[in-house]
């Protein structure tokens, strides 16, 4: 049996062993997994936000050149066709108010009807040639070279007549004013590079809070290409990405070039983050399966106690039985064979002599199968006004007649409690057994104290003998059914173990406890409490 166990038991070990090693084993391809996905999301969320940007740029260029085309500060006409009958052409002149020129260029009446279509047929002059700009670069060009000479001569006119007005100004002190001139299409805005970071970023995070993404990064630009890190587990960069957008001005379609990345340090920890649910439930599966195996074995390992404790049982009650039939057998024999029935002295003591076997026997079958009752229904007390003095003065008086011992039996009633509410039948069967096994437990010199006191609503016994005393290893187990404390080779004690199994149950049954403290040859004391009423 031993060696089962052993088996079953490393056979246990190797399988939580290896469930545990593939957990491990599938949480780290899991996180691989994921930190391919994390880096593809950023790249792709990187992208979008560049998108974004640009669209940004792009709707803002509208507003600009939609606002400057309109009146007062220009003037679009439509000029008749050169030819007789041309009707397919429609020509186009823009004059600024106080401009120095004018500029024109021709297109369709087809591909007008294509932009009225695409943007409303209430769409102005100024929206319309503001989108054909975007498609037909000719027009964008006319655009930009009559807005950018507008801008230069009004920029000029307003330094000639601020020179005027500063006559005494040094030259050199000219820079100082440059916001005078700093000013049209061809103009970047100030601080343009820390603008296209937080645009960049303020896109950019909402594109990672679009797929739950919270990792901590920064934007990193730079004016050539730079060779990438490369990814790794505590490491991940974007792609480098294009952006020459620097502003709302006016039309900066070549600008200066930058490369833009997003570098994330620590993405293991959002990875992990978005983990935590599949991590948790894989560690819950593991603890589980350790648990069911942890359970089966205790299960076995009882099941072989109870077959041990089942084993000693059978031994016991054999030898319990044995005992009062041999003695009925000797007395009936002595009453066949020894004329004892001529002797009415040798009869009646040979007839007591076999009342109290079968009493004993009698006894001894109602443990049984009272805790066999026990266990398979719920027990029902027959509670009843119990004189306490009398009860306990009965238990001592009967106790001491079935011993050869020298027993004394010292009974201390501490509150002098009267009676209590309990089953008397049962009651009495506890202080019996108790004080049975204060006596078959001690040496020839037996000395029991029997005491009882109030302790709030419930009263408190409490047996105390000199006995042998109980090992502290066995003080948990000696109100289990059939637990017997094992004395080696020595079996001078008969007994079932059922005892102190039947006044546990009784005692809980009237709703008490029962407790117990023992030191070796110090001697053993029982307490048990039941309420009063």
């Amino acid at each position: 049996m031993k060696r089962k166990l052993n088996i079953i038991y490393l056979l246990a070990m190797l399988s939580v062993t290896g469930m545990v090693m593939f957990q491990v084993y599938w949480s780290i391809n899991a996180y691989k997994m994921n930190k391919r996905k994390f880096d593809s999301d950023i790249d792709i969320a990187m992208q979008r936000a560049i998108d974004a940007c640009k669209k940004d740029y792009f709707d803002s260029i509208r507003v600009v050149l939609t606002k400057r085309l309109s009146p007062p500060e220009t003037t679009i006409t439509i000029d008749t066709p050169r030819k007789q009958g041309d009707t397919s052409t429609v020509n186009y002149i823009i004059k600024l108010f106080d401009g120095p020129t004018s500029v024109f260029f021709n297109t369709t009446k087809d591909e007008l009807d294509i932009y009225k279509r695409k943007l409303g047929r209430d769409a102005g002059m100024p929206r319309l040639l503001t989108e054909m700009s975007f498609y037909k670069p000719e027009v964008l060009e006319q655009i930009k070279l009559l807005l950018g000479m507008y801008d230069t001569f009004h920029h000029m006119n307003k330094l000639t007549s601020f020179l005027k007005a500063h006559k005494d100004t040094p030259s050199d002190s000219l820079m100082k004013y440059n916001n005078i001139i700093n000013d049209g299409i061809f103009t970047f805005p100030v601080n343009f590079r820390n603008a296209d970071n937080l645009k960049i970023r303020h896109y950019l995070k909402i594109e990672l809070y679009h797929r739950n993404i919270t990792a901590p990064f920064y934007l990193a630009f730079s004016t050539q290409h730079i060779r990438p890190v490369g990814f790794n587990s505590h490491y991940s960069e974007t792609n480098e990405y294009s952006y020459k957008y620097h502003g709302f001005t006016a039309l900066h379609f070549a600008g200066p070039e930058f490369f833009a990345r997003a570098i994330f340090k620590n993405p293991q920890y959002a990875i992990l983050k978005g983990m935590m649910l599949v991590l948790i439930l894989s560690l819950l599966l593991v603890l589980f399966f350790i648990y069911c195996f942890n359970y089966i074995i205790q299960v076995i390992f009882k099941q072989k106690k109870l077959a041990e404790l089942k084993d000693d049982f059978i031994n016991n009650m054999t030898h319990e039985l044995k005992t009062p039939i041999a003695t009925l057998t000797v007395a009936i024999e002595g009453l066949q064979k020894f004329n004892a029935l001529n002797d009415p002295e040798k009869t009646q003591r040979y007839l007591q002599t076999s009342r109290n076997e079968l009493t004993r026997l009698n006894d001894l079958v109602n443990k049984v199968l009272n805790v066999a009752a026990f266990e398979d229904h719920e027990l029902k007390l027959l509670k009843e006004t119990v004189n306490i003095d009398a009860l306990v003065e009965d238990v001592i008086s009967s106790e001491k007649l079935k011993t050869d011992k020298n027993v004394e039996i010292n009974y201390l009633n501490k509150d002098h409690i009267e009676s209590i509410e309990a089953d008397k039948l049962h009651l009495r069967n506890v202080l019996a057994n108790l004080v049975d096994n204060a006596i078959k437990y001690s040496y020839d010199r037996v000395i029991i104290d029997i005491t009882c006191a109030r302790n709030g609503n419930n009263i408190l016994f409490s047996v105390k003998d000199n006995g042998r005393g109980i090992p502290q290893s066995h003080l948990d187990q000696v109100f289990d059914k059939f637990h017997r404390v094992p004395t080696g080779n020595v079996h001078n004690v008969k007994g079932t173990g059922l005892g102190l199994s039947y006044v546990k149950h009784i005692v809980e049954a009237h709703g008490g406890n029962v407790n117990v403290k023992s030191e070796i040859d110090a001697g053993s004391e029982f307490t048990f409490s039941i309420p009063i009423s």
